[in-house]
Order: structure tokens, then C-alpha cells, then sequence
């Protein structure tokens, strides 16, 4: 027997009003907020429920974007095609604007979004093996190899856990109810 699950209206907590959650990670999720042009910050809002969650999820994040060892153009190329494969929106939605910000083309992030992305060389091998990983939860031989001579050992670490904590993000956000945020 198989359920299938569809969200008819409202089911997760949601962001909570920065004024509910304490000084110290309020005034962080006002302050992303305006960093990002939005009214609110609904991931900041929402992890931010649970405070000790929400600091060691938050330097773990930063360990990866902005402050991870691949580029901050290739880390946003990845998390959009993860966003996008996933159908995560609220992801999607943020990380377009940090990926102008870090320098790609309006091209360059459309292309994230397109069954066949158009990109060579590294950039296509990053976007194939998150696709990969997103679809198959594993990487094929042929593609840890294409991975493997475009990556150092620190660096498959890395893509790794970003693509997997984009995918893991992307699931929770949908689960809480967080929406897109509106712009300022």
C-alpha cells in the first residue's frame, strides 16, 4: 500500500517573529535579513526555534558557503541545481541573488535550472555529480573519476557534504513551512 503526501495548508511551525527568538539569534536573523533585501529571513526564523540547534547548524553552513573550500561561484552554482532538482524553491529564491552577488551571469544561473545545464568542463562535472548525488544518493565510478580529476580530496569532502546539506536543508525547509521571503 503506498501514501502519498500532499501539503494542503499549513503544517510546520514556520519562521517565528524575530522577537520570539530571544536577542542574540533575532537580532542575526534581522540582521541576514536585510544583508539578504528581505523583510524576514524564514530559514534564520525557523531553525532559529530551536537556539541550540540553530548555532551549531549555522557555523556548519558557514563553514561551507561563504567560507568553504570551493569557489563562492561554483558553491552557488551547486546549491542552485540542487535547489532546483530538489523543487526547492525558498533556496532557489535566496541563493540567485548570493550567486549574482558572487559574479555569475543571469545566464549562468538560469542554466542551473535547465534539464541540460549547457555547462563544460569542471563546472558541468559539479553540476552532473550533484545531480547525480540528489538523484541516486551515490555517485557512479564514472563519475567519481570526472569528479576525481577535477577536485582534490578536501575539495570531494567538501562538494560532498555541500550538495548533501543543500538536500537535507531543502527537505527540512519544506517540512517547517518556511516561505519564500518577500524582498524589502
Amino acid at each position: 500500500m503506498s501514501t502519498s503526501f500532499t501539503k494542503t495548508g499549513y503544517r510546520g511551525p514556520g519562521p517565528a517573529d524575530p522577537s520570539e527568538l530571544g536577542p542574540v539569534i533575532g537580532t542575526i536573523a534581522r540582521i541576514g535579513a536585510r544583508v539578504q533585501g528581505r523583510k524576514t529571513l524564514g530559514v534564520f526564523a525557523t531553525i532559529g526555534r530551536a537556539p541550540r540547534l540553530f548555532r551549531g547548524w549555522l557555523l556548519y553552513s558557514a563553514t561551507m558557503m561563504p567560507f568553504g573550500y570551493l569557489s563562492r561561484k561554483e558553491t552557488e552554482l551547486i546549491i542552485l541545481r540542487v535547489a532546483h532538482l530538489r523543487g526547492a524553491d525558498y533556496e532557489y529564491d535566496q541563493h540567485k541573488d548570493l550567486a549574482a552577488r558572487a559574479g555569475l551571469t543571469p545566464e549562468e544561473i538560469a542554466a542551473t535550472a535547465q534539464e541540460r545545464h549547457g555547462f563544460v568542463g569542471r563546472w558541468a562535472t559539479l553540476l552532473d555529480a550533484a545531480g547525480e548525488i540528489v538523484k541516486d544518493r551515490n555517485l557512479s565510478d564514472l563519475t567519481w573519476t570526472r569528479l576525481s580529476g577535477v577536485l582534490n580530496k578536501r575539495e570531494q569532502v567538501a562538494f560532498t557534504m555541500l550538495v548533501t546539506q543543500y538536500d537535507g536543508l531543502a527537505t527540512a525547509l519544506d517540512v517547517l513551512d518556511v516561505p519564500i521571503d518577500e524582498r524589502r
